[in-house]
């Protein structure tokens, strides 16, 4: 067995052509009516259930002997995230899709790479008729960067198979046997308004440049989180100067790093240029702590126009920078290789007439170790009063034996000559709900390299696509 140099024209094909059909999160109708219909134009039995997940199912070739049967997985939905002066409309517009040497990027927005490419490598798999395979089920799903509703709910009574290849994976060098599970959490912080006296002004902190990213897989990077810094900055003012908070906002998901937050303050008059200087020191103590390619951090402050001269009253402000201080945001615990296994990531702040929303999310690998965790923010909960929301994913371990895995790693070495780099992987997947309905799955996540994904500077390697698209090919000949 060798690397051949497979043609991956079809792959292409295919993620072109769903990258032209908006598929966010929750909205998933017009992605799952154009998997509905590639199945029927093929005659191939497929199952569509109300949740707008998709079953195909494809015969085992002629020339395969084997009694098996295999998942292929992956999810219809996708992050949208866009630039900052990008107009793009997700619901509504394709993406704008190029090549630049290696990649494959999008104009201005995330690339859709997760799991687009698994999506276009599915799809690739059904329509051919020159690999050799055993019965092949191939299932989509929806809402996965959202609730994992669709896996959820699915009914997975009439699959055979015990074994599933995931395509939601970032890195052909990795494996992925296990994944994290995840807690969602939406702190509601209700709020007190006052009006503020002629001698303030008001102005706006801007904390741009951030290079964001995926919160499990790259949380431990050293990216920053603008919420969890703005909450730093002005806990700093506080201490020296009155303060009020009249709106604060940034991030836009849980499961996305935020690349940008913003905070409108009343100071006092005389206080302004003491105040600019406070920031100017700020921004260039970022600078030096958070030091990543692709980063241009920048802290600015201007003064803007007061219209009703409302903010939060002093208690709510103290309040509001004191439970993001108090967060801990970033990895909260490593295995001894400092592969993560517990951490949290500040998503999302918002600001309302009576409330501001603070949402953000824990993953675990370790159920044991995020007890401690949760403890701290009960504390936090019962000490500032907060209305608290939840919800849960469930995480996947793997196997401590499997033949399936075994020999998944074995044509791997045969591929690429070279061990892979077999992990529980702190990325929230499917495979736990899977798992709890199919008893003794074997799970594998496997997929070619995909950077900054959750970005809008998410790209696909070509060149990973055609090692990973061969390595699949190999896998399903020889189960």
């Amino acid at each position: 067995m060798k690397l051949k140099e497979p043609d991956i024209k079809d792959v292409l094909k295919y993620f072109y052509e769903i990258s032209k059909i908006p598929r966010m999160s929750g909205k998933e109708e017009k992605i799952a009516d154009y998997i509905e219909n590639f199945a029927k134009e093929r005659n191939l039995k497929y199952i569509r259930d109300i949740y707008n997940n998709i079953i195909i199912f494809k015969d085992s070739t002629k020339s395969n002997k084997s009694n098996e049967s295999i998942m292929l997985q992956c999810h219809l939905d996708m992050v949208c995230e866009k630039e900052e002066n990008s107009s793009h409309d997700f619901e509504k517009e394709a993406l704008d899709i190029y090549i630049e040497e290696d990649y494959i990027r999008a104009r201005d927005t995330t690339l859709g790479a997760d799991n687009g490419i698994g999506i276009a490598i599915i799809l690739a798999i059904l329509s051919s008729n020159k690999i050799n395979h055993p019965k092949i089920e191939a299932i989509f799903t929806v809402q996965e960067e959202t609730t994992m509703e669709g896996a959820k709910q699915i009914d997975v009574s009439m699959l055979e198979s015990k074994k599933m290849i995931c395509l939601d994976n970032m890195n052909e060098e990795e494996l992925w046997i296990g994944c994290a599970g995840a807690k969602i959490f939406e702190y509601e912080i209700e709020c007190n308004r006052q009006k503020n006296s002629r001698d303030y002004t008001l102005i706006k902190i801007e904390m741009t440049g951030f290079r964001g990213g995926h919160s499990g897989k790259d949380i431990s990077k050293n990216r920053g989180n603008p919420i969890k810094e703005m909450g730093n900055l002005l806990y700093n003012l506080s201490k020296k100067y009155n303060i009020y908070i009249k709106n604060i906002y940034g991030g836009r998901k849980v499961n996305v790093i935020p690349r940008e937050c913003y905070s409108e303050i009343y100071i006092k008059n005389s206080d302004f240029d003491k105040i600019n200087q406070e920031i100017i020191n700020y921004n260039n103590l970022l600078k030096k702590k958070i030091i990543n390619d692709n980063e241009n951090i920048n802290v600015n402050v201007k003064e803007i126009e007061q219209i009703d001269n409302y903010s939060y009253d002093s208690n709510t402000t103290s309040k509001v920078i004191n439970i993001i201080k108090d967060i801990k945001n970033g990895v909260y615990y490593k295995d001894t290789n400092e592969n993560p296994l517990v951490s949290l990531n500040i998503g999302k702040i918002e600001s309302f007439d009576d409330k501001i929303k603070i949402s953000f999310s824990i993953r675990t690998n370790r159920s044991e170790v995020v007890q401690k965790l949760e403890k701290e923010l009960e504390c936090i909960v019962s000490k500032y009063k907060i209305q608290e929301g939840k919800s849960e994913l469930s995480g996947y371990e793997h196997k401590e034996r499997s033949t399936f895995i075994d020999t998944c790693k074995a044509i791997y070495r045969q591929c690429f000559k070279k061990d892979p780099k077999v992990i529980d992987m702190h990325i929230c997947l499917e495979a736990g709900f899977f798992a709890s309905k199919i008893p003794e799955l074997d799970f594998i996540a496997i997929a070619p390299n995909i950077y900054d994904a959750h970005s809008p500077k998410e790209r696909c390697s070509i060149s990973s696509l055609k090692r990973i698209y061969n390595y699949i090919i190999l896998i399903l000949e020889e189960i």
